[in-house]
């Protein structure tokens, strides 16, 4: 497995510890999810310095959630933030508008998102990835809500995040419909109730999900990395895991996840 530090994991940490990390882990690449503050020619720097590759950039940015007029050019910074880290892949995550719309609504706005964006990603080299999110009012969670806009936008990848998929349906069949597209992956675990409990979210599957260091929630990771093909086996694979109870011990949580996982 081709481990990739998620730099928001260890969101308080500084880039020099996380990066650190990363290498103790024994990880190949690293995502850097926003810029924690710092500029992305020093983030390329500590990063190729300690022998790490740069798998992808993903942008944190909130104005197309408030469908501010210069969403795009909010983009186009974020853009340029992934050349000059080098990344090969920028993912563009689908959060819900912040003042709620329909699904269906807010799912084609995304689309003409995606399709303005596109184009300038392509023109910069670099790959631009969507990814299911697994809010209950996430505009893109199902197989069939992904591939409407993969359909709509041709040349847009996904980003397959095996647990935010798994809170509307199998993510193993998932995969299995959506590979063609799969560019990059993202791990993580649940722990899954019928009914309400403390610190969990209701899902589209209509259960409730609560975070989980992964390998000690419900989901069944090993069974979805096993009906992985071998084009997806080689992938970046993100660990979206910590202790979300002590997130200070988050490095400790990443070696002990990367030392389960690394030779699946």
């Amino acid at each position: 497995m081709k481990l990739c530090m998620m730099s928001c994991m260890m969101g308080r940490f500084t880039p020099e510890q996380i990066v650190a990390t990363a290498i103790a882990c024994g990880m190949e690449a690293i995502d850097w999810v926003s810029t924690h503050h710092t500029e992305p020619a020093e983030l390329r720097k500590i990063s190729e310095d300690a022998g790490l590759r740069i798998a992808a950039h993903t942008m944190i940015k909130e104005k197309f959630l408030r469908r501010e007029t210069d969403y795009l050019d909010e983009f186009k910074a974020s853009l340029d933030d992934a050349c000059i880290l080098g990344a090969p892949v920028l993912m563009l995550p689908p959060f819900p508008r912040i003042r709620q719309v329909s699904l269906e609504d807010d799912r084609k706005a995304w689309t003409e998102y995606y399709a303005q964006a596109l184009p300038l990603a392509r023109k910069a080299g670099v790959t631009l990835t969507l990814e299911s999110t697994g809010m209950i009012n996430s505009p893109i969670v199902t197989v069939s809500e992904a591939l409407e806009v993969l359909r709509n936008v041709p040349g847009l990848k996904l980003t397959l995040d095996h647990g935010n998929m798994q809170t509307a349906e199998d993510a193993v069949e998932a995969y299995s419909i959506l590979k063609e597209h799969v560019v990059h992956v993202h791990l993580k675990d649940w722990k899954v109730y019928d009914s309400p409990r403390a610190d969990t979210t209701l899902k589209r599957c209509g259960k409730y999900f609560a975070n989980a260091v992964i390998g000690k929630g419900d989901m069944d990771l090993r069974t979805f990395w096993e009906n992985l093909d071998s084009r997806g086996r080689n992938l970046y694979v993100n660990l979206e895991t910590m202790d979300f109870m002590n997130p200070d011990s988050t490095p400790d949580v990443l070696k002990q996840v990367s030392d389960l996982l690394r030779n699946w």
